[in-house]
């Protein structure tokens, strides 16, 4: 590829063995989770966490 970097590979995957959901990050695996159904419920729970810590900073940022 004349001098270009091959860049690593980013993506949610499935593994066969053993089975599950597995998050690479730049060539490098960030989570693994047994089903689909466990990955989507923790990334819930984190953006519901995320916004209730939004909201809390907006509220003692911009209540008197």
């Amino acid at each position: 590829m004349s001098g270009e970097k091959l860049k690593a590979k980013s993506g949610i995957f499935y593994s066969k063995n053993p089975s599950g959901v597995i998050g690479i990050f730049r060539g490098k695996e960030v989570f693994r989770y047994k089903t689909v159904e466990e990955l989507i419920e923790v990334h819930i729970k984190a953006m519901n966490a995320l916004e209730e810590k939004q909201e809390s900073e907006l509220e003692k940022n911009y209540t008197l």
